[in-house]
C-alpha cells in the first residue's frame, strides 16, 4: 500500500438506494473533486465540512453526471488524518460507477480493502483494537454486537490494556534501578514490583474470562436439539422460531437431516440445530442422518436433550445420555400438557440442568431461552466495560499472563532480576501486538483484508 497517493472508493452498497457515497483520501483529494464538481453557487474557497450542492461533470465533454452534495475535509481532523473529500450522489449503480471512474481518471486509484481504516491506524488516529472494532460495527447483526463494538471504538479495551502496559513499564524501570544500584535496600522495592505484577496479572485474567461472553456476542452460539424420534424436537424448533421451519408429523423419523435457523436471546445470536432422532436406524439414509448428529455433538456449544414426559424412558434415551453426558446440555422435558409418565428419579440421575416445556402449547419457552442464556453466559454476565471478542486478542493476553506468571515465579525463587525483566518485557511485547505497536505486517494484512473496499 502506497501512503502518499490518493485513493477513492464507493462506500455504500451497490444497487438502487436513496443515496450513494464515494470518498477520497490523500493529498490530491480536494484537487480531484474540484476538477469534476460544479457548485450551483460559485465560491472562491470551499469551507471544510460544509455540504456544497452542485453537479458532477465530465470536464472533457461537459456532460452532467448527477446532482450531488460535495464535502471537503481538511487534514488532520479527518477519518484518515489526510485530506479527504466525499460525494453524496443518488444511489443508482450507474451514477456511482461513473463518478468513481472520473475520480480514477483524474489521478486517484481504487482503494484496497480496509485502506481508509488502515490509513487511520497508520497515521495514529486509532490503534489496531479500534480499527478492528470498525469492522465489528459494520458486521454487527444485534444490538449487543453493536454496543460492544462501539465500546471498543471509544477505546475502552485499549485504555485498559494501555494502563496495564504503563504499570509493567513502571516495574521494568524499578528493576533497572535495582540492577544499577544493588547497594540499595531492595526488599521494599521488590514488594512494589510484586504488587504491580499481581495486579496486572489479575486484570489480564479478568479480561480473558470475558472471552466466552464476548465471542458469544460477536459470533453467536450453537445449540443442538437432540433426542429419540417423536419426542417433539422439530416442534420445539418451530416453537422457538415462532414459525414452521421443520416438518412435523406423528410418524417417527420424519427429520432425516440437520435443519438450522437462528434466534436472538438477550442480544445473543443462537443457532438452533434440529437433528434426526437417535435410534437403531431402519435404513441407510436414516443411519447417515444419525451419524451426522453424533459427529456434531462435540462441536456445538450446548445440547438441548428433548425427552417425552408422557412416556416412560427407553434404552434409546439412555443411549443418548451416554453420548452427551460429558458435554454441556439442558434436559428439555417436553409434552407437559399430557399426562406425566416420566419418573422423577430417572430425571434426577441424568439431569444437570432441566426445563419443562410444551412445544405444542408454547409453554415454558421463555424459561428455556433463559436457561440457554444462563448456561452459556452465566447469571452475572459482564456487560459493562471491556469484553474480549477476538481470538487474536485472547491469545495475546494468554501469552502475557504466562509471561507474568513466570516473572512472579522468578521473584519468588529469588532468581536474578534480569530473568524477571525479560519476562515482563515479553508480556509488554505481547500487549503491544494487540494494540498494534510492532504488529507483524502479515497480521495487519490479514486484518484489513477482511474489510470492504470503501471502509
Amino acid at each position: 500500500m502506497e501512503r502518499d497517493d490518493t485513493i477513492c472508493a464507493i462506500s455504500t452498497p451497490y444497487g438502487e438506494g436513496g443515496i450513494g457515497i464515494i470518498r477520497l483520501s490523500g493529498e490530491k483529494s480536494h484537487h480531484i473533486l474540484k476538477n469534476i464538481f460544479r457548485p450551483k453557487k460559485m465560491r472562491a474557497r470551499y469551507q471544510s465540512r460544509l455540504l456544497h450542492l452542485g453537479h458532477i461533470v465530465d470536464p472533457e465533454n461537459g456532460a452532467y453526471i448527477d446532482e450531488v452534495y460535495a464535502v471537503f475535509f481538511d487534514s488532520p481532523k479527518t477519518y484518515t488524518r489526510e485530506k479527504m473529500a466525499e460525494v453524496y450522489c443518488h444511489g443508482g449503480y450507474a451514477s456511482q460507477a461513473t463518478i468513481l471512474k472520473l475520480m480514477l481518471k483524474h489521478g486517484a486509484r481504487l482503494a484496497e480493502p480496509g485502506e481508509f481504516t488502515k490509513r487511520a491506524y497508520l497515521n495514529g488516529r486509532i490503534d489496531l483494537l479500534q480499527a478492528e472494532s470498525v469492522l465489528d460495527i459494520v458486521q454487527s447483526e444485534t444490538e449487543e454486537e453493536l454496543k460492544n463494538a462501539t465500546c471498543q471504538l471509544k477505546g475502552t479495551l485499549s485504555n485498559t490494556i494501555n494502563n496495564i502496559k504503563d504499570r509493567l513499564r513502571d516495574s521494568l524501570v524499578n528493576i533497572e534501578a535495582l540492577l544499577d544500584f544493588p547497594e540499595e535496600d531492595i526488599e521494599v522495592e521488590l514488594k512494589g514490583i510484586l504488587d504491580n505484577l499481581n495486579t496486572s496479572r489479575n486484570e489480564i485474567g479478568a479480561l480473558i474470562d470475558t472471552y466466552f461472553e464476548g465471542r458469544a456476542i460477536k459470533q453467536g452460539i450453537e445449540a443442538l436439539i437432540i433426542g429419540k424420534p417423536n419426542v417433539g424436537k422439530s416442534s420445539l424448533l418451530n416453537a422457538l422460531l415462532s414459525r414452521e421451519r421443520a416438518i412435523v408429523t406423528p410418524i417417527p423419523g420424519t427429520t432425516r437431516d440437520i435443519i438450522e435457523d437462528t434466534i436472538i436471546i438477550r442480544g445473543i445470536k443462537v443457532k438452533i440445530i434440529d437433528s434426526a432422532g437417535i435410534r437403531r436406524p431402519k435404513d441407510e439414509i436414516e443411519q447417515k442422518g444419525i451419524e451426522r448428529v453424533k459427529e456434531k455433538i462435540p462441536y456445538v456449544d450446548i445440547i438441548l436433550w428433548v425427552v417425552d414426559s408422557s412416556e416412560r424412558p427407553t434404552f434409546e434415551d439412555d443411549e443418548i445420555y451416554e453420548e452427551i453426558k460429558n458435554y454441556l446440555y439442558i434436559m428439555v422435558i417436553n409434552k407437559i400438557d399430557l399426562q406425566r409418565r416420566l419418573p422423577e428419579e430417572w430425571i434426577e440421575k441424568r439431569c444437570k440442568n432441566r426445563i419443562e416445556v410444551s412445544a405444542l402449547k408454547g409453554e415454558g419457552l421463555d424459561g428455556l431461552k433463559k436457561s440457554i442464556y444462563e448456561a452459556m453466559i452465566g447469571k452475572k454476565a459482564k456487560r459493562e466495560g471491556a469484553l474480549i471478542t477476538n481470538l487474536r486478542h485472547k491469545k495475546g493476553l494468554d501469552e502475557t499472563k504466562k509471561a507474568l506468571d513466570r516473572a512472579l515465579i522468578s521473584i519468588e525463587n529469588r532468581e536474578p532480576l534480569e530473568f524477571t525483566a525479560f519476562e515482563i518485557q515479553e508480556g509488554l511485547s505481547r500487549l503491544s501486538e494487540i494494540t498494534g505497536e510492532g504488529c507483524p505486517n502479515d497480521i495487519l494484512e490479514e486484518i484489513f483484508n477482511r474489510f470492504c473496499i470503501g471502509k
